[in-house]
């Protein structure tokens, strides 16, 4: 089942309010200051029905990946080598967590907006290579989150991987309790690079040189078997289990999860963070725009993002919750695209989220 939307997409400047399509309330980030990568084109192109069938396709491909009989949802599990040095709306809230270090206020520029900062240099860790998991579509409506102390920008976390071969890449990922990281599974588990990963730095709310809340080094991740074993993007969700010494999230906190229903998320304004490669080393960028499809495990929109974004949150946020619907992980030329989080993607990461506290 495929829903297309029929509202304009307006391209958000400032973290928008969760409020359903008929709102444009904007929140935004709180400062005065691995995939590959395209640049897609203007405006989507094609009919409304030639957009459904393309999106509807796109999931029918995935899904045919799948053997018969496999459940895609079974959880795998893997370690890696410790480095030498539905249709019924369901909520897990989160918790903005006790910071220790980082203050609450809430600083905007004379404009309301959030100004700019940093100046650009080539990202130190490589985006995937040949695979197209990224797309800024004409403008680049993303503004960097110039202070990451604040929630939920510190709950957003830069991923440093290196995988089973000995190759580096980046990835983002959103803290989902005290232990546990939110990520695609591409980023914990490469098909061309040796299998689960070797490692995985998880630095929350970094920004430039800046890591305000340390960092952890894991080597135990969670995915399922229709992206281990099947490599299909409509199962391409996983976790980082952080080491039990080291409960990041306690600190920065954690955004909640939400399995929403088709109507409550069709044309729903979403907001995206994540650590891009195309932007300087270590920054944090987000944007905001609609929910332009839906369909039975995916979201589609055009949020701008990049190679290194794989594996962002995709969230609501509503009178004051925010709640994550959705993981980032495919980009093309029309749109870009996210696993929903459906009953049984909901209800793994909640099992993992309480597993580890």
């Amino acid at each position: 089942m495929t829903y297309v939307s029929r509202d304009t997409l307006k391209p958000g400047p400032v973290e928008v309010a969760g409020f359903d399509r008929e709102s444009d309330g904007a929140e935004g980030p709180t400062t005065p200051a691995p995939g590959g990568h395209g640049h897609g084109g203007g405006a989507a192109g094609g009919t409304m029905n030639e957009l459904l069938a393309q999106f509807h396709a796109f999931e029918l491909a995935e899904e045919a990946k799948i053997p018969e009989g496999m459940d895609g949802h079974e959880i795998d599990s893997g370690t890696g080598v410790e480095p030498e040095a539905g249709n019924i709306d369901e909520i897990a809230d989160g918790s903005e967590g006790s910071p220790a270090t980082a203050g609450e206020s809430r600083y905007e520029s004379a404009g309301g907006e959030p100004a700019l900062e940093v100046q650009g240099h080539a990202p130190e860790i490589g985006d995937f290579g040949g695979e197209n998991y990224e797309v800024v579509f004409g403008n680049d409506d993303r503004v960097q989150v110039g202070n990451t102390t604040t929630y939920p920008w510190r709950t957003i976390c830069k991923l440093e991987i290196t995988a089973a071969d000995g190759a580096r890449f980046g990835c983002s990922g959103a803290m989902i309790g005290p232990r546990t990281v939110l990520t695609n599974g591409h980023c914990v588990f490469m098909h061309d690079h040796g299998g689960w990963v070797r490692n995985i730095r998880v630095i929350p709310g970094k920004n430039g040189a800046s890591e305000p809340f340390g960092s952890a080094v894991s080597t135990f991740y969670h995915s399922v078997k229709g992206w281990t074993e099947s490599q299909s993007s409509n199962y391409d969700y996983a976790v980082v289990v952080l080491p039990s010494n080291a409960k990041l999230g306690n600190t920065t906190g954690w955004m909640g999860l939400a399995n929403l229903s088709f109507t409550s998320l069709l044309g729903l304004r979403v907001n995206n963070s994540g650590y891009p490669g195309d932007k300087p080393s270590g920054t944090q960028w987000w944007n905001a725009n609609n929910v332009l499809a839906v369909t039975d495990r995916r979201l589609f929109y055009r949020l701008d993002t990049f190679g290194g974004q794989s594996g962002s949150p995709v969230w609501r946020f509503r009178d004051g919750q925010r709640h994550i619907v959705a993981v980032h992980n495919t980009g093309g030329p029309v749109f870009n695209g996210s696993v929903r989080l459906v009953k049984p993607v909901f209800d793994n990461l909640v099992g993992w989220k309480n597993q580890y506290t």
